[in-house]
């Protein structure tokens, strides 16, 4: 049963919900304006880590204004759950509006409702799966396999090591975090591999496997789709590259946590994990490592201190499975995957996808290199090379 009233604010529907609360369409009493209000999960059951998490995303978005970064207006406790007013954004993921044809672009009001605040409330996982009773076969193509890891704040960060990327090989964790409670949505392993092109099916089998992989490729590089990544890249860049210049860094930038309204406007997400870089000590005082496992840097595998260079590897990340339709690392459990993070380089991006975009792949890898000096510097880098 929906609650009629939280403070100010009347509340209309549910928008979604996860393991850690609930967002809501609501009415402000005092403006009439609609709003999405966050409310964490309350009574003996809370979380103080997500009521803590919740407070900071307050305390960091407040005072920033920028069109691709969302507007937090307010925060409360309702009956001992701490909740978070912020922009309502009528859209859809980045992956999913990316998976979006022309003709279904062309009308806002057929958009899919899968995706829009289903991660917000928790961050734990991406609405990029088909909707219920649909047949995946029959959607536009998708990365419905992606489904996201949870949150990783339960996790202890490896034991740091001396510097270097030799130093990183030899640093992670000797015994990897293997509970199936990692998981808490029943994550399936990642597991992205191409087809086997052995032949062994035959050759009327390897014809409809090479059918498949055609119209797979078809797919991912339709010209308008690429058009469509790039602008919203480059929207992505603004975003960080306001932010950094505030001290922050997001930690969490992932495909879940990039919104696309009907006006094409992209707002980033979900800051619950972003720190002002002088509160560095403090935040990482208790040797906790936060983000979402997929998507961490490799220093921020390994508890180091961060700067947006941290940001700038998650977007090379969302980049290579935004054009190859797989994760550059993937794995059946974190350490395995810190493991190919820290040690391994990824399968070349146009060996994947032999008909991406050139330009793309060179900017997604030097985006996932594993020294922060050795990547793009800032996001205004980024977008330069992505304007090119």
């Amino acid at each position: 049963m929906l609650p009629l009233v939280i403070g100010p604010y009347r509340v209309l529907e549910t928008l979604g919900s996860g393991g850690i609360g609930t967002v809501y369409r609501a009415l402000d009493g005092r403006s009439n304006d609609l709003v999405a209000l966050k409310l964490l999960s309350g009574g003996p059951a809370l979380d103080s880590r997500a009521a803590r998490r919740l407070v900071r995303e307050f305390e960091t978005l407040e005072d920033l204004s920028h069109p691709n970064v969302v507007k937090v207006y307010d925060t409360g406790v309702f009956k001992n759950s701490p909740y978070l007013v912020m922009e309502l954004i009528e859209g859809l993921t980045l992956r999913d509006y990316l998976n979006l044809r022309g003709e279904d672009l062309a009308s806002p009001s057929t958009w899919p409702s899968t995706g829009s605040w289903e991660l917000s409330a928790s961050g734990d996982e991406d609405g990029a799966g088909p909707e219920d009773g649909e047949d995946p076969e029959e959607l536009p193509f998708n990365l419905s396999a992606f489904a996201e890891e949870a949150p990783s704040e339960e996790l202890s960060a490896p034991r740091r090591g001396p510097s270097g990327a030799a130093a990183r090989r030899g640093a992670v964790p000797q015994t990897a975090p293997e509970e199936p409670s990692l998981y808490s949505h029943d994550v399936d392993p990642l597991d992205f591999e191409p087809p086997d092109d052995s032949g062994d099916a035959g050759e009327a089998g390897d014809d409809v496997g090479q059918h498949e992989r055609a119209q797979r490729l078809e797919a991912l590089n339709r010209p308008e789709r690429v058009g469509r990544l790039k602008d919203s890249l480059l929207q992505v860049c603004e975003a960080l590259a306001y932010i950094h210049a505030h001290g922050l860094v997001h930690r969490d930038l992932k495909p879940s946590n990039i919104m696309v309204d009907e006006d094409r406007q992209v707002r980033l997400m979900d800051f619950g994990l972003a720190k002002f870089l002088a509160d560095d000590a403090g935040m990482t005082l208790d040797g906790r490592m936060v983000g979402t496992f997929r998507y961490m840097s490799p220093e921020q595998i390994l508890g180091e201190p961060l700067d947006g260079r941290a940001d700038l590897y998650s977007l090379g990340v969302v980049l290579y499975e935004l054009l190859t339709g797989r994760a550059p690392f993937d794995a059946k459990t974190p350490g395995n995957l810190w493991h190919k993070v820290l040690e391994t380089e990824p399968l070349p991006l146009l060996a994947l996808n032999q008909r991406g975009d050139p330009q793309l792949a060179r900017v997604a890898h030097r985006l996932l290199r594993k020294e922060p000096d050795d990547r793009f510097q800032t996001a205004e880098e980024v977008y330069e090379a992505l304007s090119e």
